[in-house]
């Protein structure tokens, strides 16, 4: 008997190397996304962070009184008692050690349990 091919294996092998490349290509766009995904997450953490270290630098350069503070913040950065909170934004102000140095006050973003986010100093000449 004679055995006709038609092209049926042909086109079967061409159809799963076709599959096979694309699921190949789409657990690269998967991983490529849920990357990019997670470092969108760490820049919102790190640009929230700036930004509150900047108001209260800010305001220690614009206030002759100012104190150290502790603040904390939910996931969504809105400000809440520390029993709800996920951030924690601490102010320090430190002394001159003698007179003609200058005050110095330090802010630091962490997370909840103390990993820390962002910190920023600022000195400032006392009048």
């Amino acid at each position: 008997m004679k055995n006709r091919n038609n092209g049926s294996r042909i086109f079967m092998t061409e159809l799963m190397f076709a599959i096979f490349f694309f699921i190949l290509i789409s657990a690269v766009c998967i991983q490529c996304f849920a990357g990019s995904f997670a470092k969108s997450g760490e820049a919102k953490e790190i640009t929230e962070a700036v930004n509150l270290a900047s108001n209260a630098a800010e305001d220690y350069l614009c206030n002759d009184n100012y104190t150290g503070f502790t603040n904390y913040y939910d996931d969504n950065w809105n400000l809440v008692d520390d029993s709800e909170a996920t951030y924690k934004v601490t102010s320090l102000v430190i002394e001159p050690e003698s007179e003609g140095m200058c005050q110095t006050m330090h802010v630091v973003v962490s997370t909840i349990s103390d990993e820390e986010i962002y910190s920023l100093a600022v000195e400032k000449a006392l009048k």
